[in-house]
């Protein structure tokens, strides 16, 4: 019963990613996967898997705890967080702090949470600037 509500949250949320993907207004491209194609792909996955947890619900009658309701909660919360920090700290200091909690709640020491999101930050940042060519915001408080 709990695979299908999740699905078809799920598949009302691809819906709204659909809907506001076809929302943007992209001028013309060189690349032959705009912006606005990934949205796209994202609403077909997510439909997919939907469709697929409705009509093959799963055999398996978990229901999670009240610890790992809390603790999807609180990553929701972590995730909304990062998205407020994401513009104005920049991509590498909103991720080091968010993938330093996420760490540490899977059991990592917070030390090696810290270096590990650190140097994850970095190297995705590189990755996404240099390789991808995407506009990674450097951060308003750094004048990025």
């Amino acid at each position: 019963m709990y695979d299908r509500i999740f699905a078809g949250t799920l598949l009302l949320l691809s819906g709204l990613v659909a809907w506001a993907a076809a929302q943007f207004e992209v001028p013309f491209q060189y690349e032959p996967l705009g912006p606005k194609a990934f949205p796209y792909i994202l609403s077909a996955l997510l439909a997919l898997a939907s469709l697929w947890l409705i009509f093959k619900p799963s055999a398996d009658d978990w229901h999670p705890s009240k610890q790992v309701l809390l603790r999807l909660v609180g990553a929701l919360v972590l995730m909304y967080v990062y998205a407020l920090m994401y513009e104005p700290m920049g991509f590498i200091v909103a991720t080091t702090i968010v993938g330093a909690v996420f760490s540490w709640k899977f059991g990592a020491k917070p030390v090696v949470a810290g270096v590990y999101a650190l140097v994850m930050s970095i190297v995705s940042y590189f990755m996404l600037t240099d390789l991808l060519q995407l506009n990674v915001p450097a951060g308003a408080i750094f004048g990025g």
